[in-house]
């Protein structure tokens, strides 16, 4: 093979990935998914949350896992419009299987009734990152500096 094809190619090759990598990375780049805990009613011996689950991105988000911790004296008896397991006081959300996409811009909201005061979790992510917004948390440590 001549090298100029060889080089036509190989650029090709190059833009062809190029293109087909920068809508991917725009839409993770514009906004991000976010997730809020409110406190709906708080009888002492246990209280109601209303979990929202905000799209702020600019493609549609299919799935969505959000991982939170409850404080002890605090669990959750039912739930509802998400399907909730437990592992001690480590708690996972997903979406239901009846439930569609979440568009750009919109919400979906679950709630649950818990058991003891309401507390805010602690050590929230959704889809990997941190329930507030922003970059998902580093899966490792750096190795320390000598």
């Amino acid at each position: 093979m001549k090298r100029s094809l060889r080089r036509a190619l190989w650029v090709g090759a190059v833009v062809a990935v190029t293109v087909a990598t920068v809508p991917m990375a725009s839409a993770f780049g514009a906004g991000s998914v976010t997730t809020s805990f409110t406190r709906v009613q708080d009888w002492g011996t246990g209280h109601e949350t209303r979990v929202t689950i905000t799209n702020g991105s600019d493609a549609s988000v299919s799935t969505w896992r959000i991982e939170f911790e409850l404080p002890s004296g605090t669990t959750i008896g039912s739930s509802w419009d998400a399907d909730v397991t437990r592992t001690g006081n480590r708690y996972v959300a997903v979406k239901k299987s009846w439930a569609g996409a979440l568009a750009p811009g919109a919400s979906f909201s679950w709630g649950y009734n818990g058991t003891g005061p309401y507390r805010a979790p602690l050590n929230c992510t959704i889809n990997g990152a941190p329930c507030g917004g922003g970059t998902t948390p580093p899966t490792t440590t750096a190795p320390p500096t000598t």
